[in-house]
Parts: C-alpha cells; structure tokens; sequence
C-alpha cells in the first residue's frame, strides 16, 4: 500500500521540488508578483460579494417597506376572482343553480393566473421559504 501512495503521490512531489528551485534561483521577483496578483483579485472578488449583498440588502428594505401598502390592492385583486371561481363550482357541482355568469373567454387565462399566484404558487413560496430557513439554522 505504501508503495501505491509514494507512486501516486510523486508528481507533487517533483513539482514542489521544481517549484522551490525556482523560487531559490530567481528568488521573490518570481514569488511577489503571483502573490501579489492573487491578494488583489480575492479582494476585488470581496469587494464586489460585499456590493452584492449591500444591493440585496437595500432591495430587501425596500420591498418590505412597499408591502403593507400594496397588501390591500393584492387581496382586492384576487378575492374576486376566488369567489367566482367558487361560486361557479359550487353551482356546477352542486347543481345549485346559482346565476353566476361566465367569463368571456379571453378573462379566462387572467383569472386562472391570478388563481394560481394567490392560492398555489403563493403557499408554496412560503413553505419553500420556511424550509429553507430550517435547513440553514439546521
């Protein structure tokens, strides 16, 4: 077994030795510009992860701060529709003979999305959100 890990480990060790040489024979002129090169673009690269997470950050504020103003607007939306959708369930089903009035056919679509953004995609968002909240406390 000692024999496998000195095979496959002797590559690497060639090259540190190489490397070393190197460094020895030409000394830091080599070294302190590759060094100096990669400090400048880890810190760039934090430099634009802090920005990132600055914009998000004000993004975020400003999404919370718009909220509350357009919660009602949100619901006034798409309770109308639910109640339709309802009502002309319950009529059909039930045979109830409810006067719901069906919707021209190009108001179908736009009551289907907003159907489906307040009562599916909506929940799921939610609980997509709270478990991944709980996979990164976890």
């Amino acid at each position: 077994m000692d024999i496998l890990g000195w095979i496959f480990n002797l590559p690497g060790k060639l090259a540190g030795i190489a490397g070393s040489g190197i460094i020895k024979v030409l000394g830091n002129s080599v070294l302190e510009p590759i060094l100096k090169g990669i400090s400048n673009g880890q810190n760039t690269q934090r430099d634009v992860a802090v920005q990132m997470i600055q914009a998000e950050m004000a993004a975020n504020s400003a999404k919370a701060a718009i909220a509350p103003a357009f919660k009602g607007l949100i619901y006034g939306i798409g309770i109308p529709p639910a109640i339709h959708f309802g009502a002309s369930c319950l009529s059909h089903t039930f045979a109830l003979d409810w006067p719901v009035t069906p919707l021209p056919a190009e108001y179908v679509p736009i009551e289907a999305t907003i159907l489906t953004a307040f009562f599916v995609s909506s929940p799921l968002t939610t609980l997509a959100r709270a478990g991944a909240a709980r996979l990164l406390k976890a």
